[in-house]
């Protein structure tokens, strides 16, 4: 270990170089097998092989930005190197008093290599952007948070700006529940999306005419795209991605973009916990039976590829569950249901269970909400989940961006009656094995 006395002494510039070096001897020396047994790790960017590869424009909000330090991303043209804006923006995360076990060393060595926003520099007369406008989508909110992120991924894959229109589908996805415009300060609020996602703002189409180009893709050819790089690099920027995202989780203060106050997200966790919200140790079920029949073809085509049992994941019976938490020794510990509602007879068998019912909580009915029932899944201490399910995929996106590792999505069982994984749980970014929902 270096002698503190001697890390106060270093420039910022060397310290994130002693980061760097760190975390590449950390990334070298640990690699995992993604077949087969393996031995599950917090981090989630080890290489993979490639094989497995509404309306307010023109709204108060925008009217004129406003330098606001209160807000969470510095805003100001601050060298990106100056240790008041890594520590601004990259604060180690915290959501609902629980930490994330991301290493905080990992997460920085991460907005090295992808937090720069290069392209926002360049004049709009040699700038290319993607402009994502309107409010139609397709699908509902699950789809629509991957149309957002894959719009993400085409433009750093394109060498391309992501355009936000004022008023367009992406802000009115985001805002009730995350980053949320405080005080109807919209330029704040502007900046703070600008640097976390290296996109641009728009105001007006007068602004769209000045770029050289401009691209439009509709919201189904988002959620369809696919990124053919390697799956490694794949995830390491999608998870940044995500952390950026659950940096700014909304709390109950501010508005989203239709000038509606926001929700807590915290709200399911606070209600079943309380005080003890910090500490808890608990499991969250996410059963998602997707209409009947769909959701069975669906799971169907995912366990073709990926050997997962083509009906545990929409079942979810009392042996399926028991061999994932026992092991962990979570059985005693609060496991908290969370579902769709379409097949009450899976809560039911449940309940049924000596050795799960006891311990069987739901959301009370006034806090659960699906921001607050996503990140009641997400902060768990084990999340079983359904990869068929766009939401189940994005809480376990988002568990793996944060550092979480007990992640169960692919499963069957062995002829000697053993529950074991499939597949490695960083595969539900694989386009291969869940299509478009990667």
């Amino acid at each position: 270990m270096l002698p503190s006395r001697l890390l106060c002494d270093l420039t910022m510039s060397n310290k994130l170089l002693l980061i760097s070096v760190f975390a590449s001897f950390f990334l070298l020396f640990f690699t995992l097998p993604l077949k087969g047994s393996y031995t599950l790790h917090p981090n989630p960017t080890f290489d993979i092989p490639p094989s497995h590869r509404r309306l307010l424009s023109g709204s108060k909000f925008f009217k004129s930005p406003v330098n606001d330090p209160r807000t969470v991303i510095l805003k100001d043209d601050a060298d990106a190197n100056d240790e008041a804006a890594i520590q601004s923006i990259l604060a180690p995360i915290r959501i609902c008093d629980r930490d994330a076990p991301i290493p905080y060393d990992l997460d920085i060595l991460m907005h090295e290599r992808y937090g720069r926003c290069p392209l926002l520099d360049r004049p709009p007369e040699r700038t290319t952007i993607l402009l994502l406008e309107g409010v139609e989508t397709f699908g509902r909110t699950g789809n629509n948070l991957i149309e957002f992120f894959h719009s993400l991924q085409y433009a750093r894959d394109q060498d391309v700006v992501v355009g936000i229109m004022a008023g367009s589908w992406p802000t009115h996805l985001l805002t009730p529940m995350w980053m949320a415009i405080q005080n109807d300060d919209g330029g704040a609020w502007q900046m703070l999306l600008e640097k976390a996602f290296c996109v641009k703002f728009i105001d007006s189409y007068s602004e769209v005419e000045k770029y050289d180009e401009v691209l439009r893709l509709d919201t189904r050819t988002l959620f369809t795209y696919k990124q053919y790089g390697p799956l490694n690099k794949y995830i390491e920027f999608q998870a940044h991605v995500l952390r950026h995202l659950w940096r700014s989780y909304n709390t109950g203060v501010g508005v989203d973009m239709r000038g509606r106050p926001v929700r807590d997200m915290c709200s399911v966790i606070d209600a079943l916990f309380g005080r003890k919200k910090s500490s808890t140790k608990y499991s969250v079920i996410h059963s998602r039976s997707l209409e009947g029949y769909p959701g069975i073809l669906l799971l169907g085509k995912i366990a073709a590829r990926s050997g997962c049992d083509p009906l545990a994941a929409l079942n979810m019976d009392p042996e399926y569950v028991k061999a994932i938490l026992k092991p962990l020794g979570m059985l005693d510990h609060p496991i908290l249901f969370l579902t769709d509602h379409q097949k009450p007879e899976i809560l039911e068998r449940l309940l049924a269970d000596p050795e799960i019912g006891p311990n069987i909580h739901l959301a009370p009915e006034e806090s659960s909400w699906v921001g607050g029932d996503i990140t009641a899944a997400l902060m768990a201490d084990a999340f079983i989940g359904n990869p068929a399910s766009t939401f189940s995929g994005f809480i376990a996106k988002s568990r793996i961006a944060l550092g979480y590792d007990t992640n169960y999505l692919f499963r069957k069982k062995k002829f000697n009656g053993e529950w074991v994984n499939t597949l490695d749980f960083r595969y539900i970014f694989d386009h291969n094995i869940v299509n478009a929902m990667a």
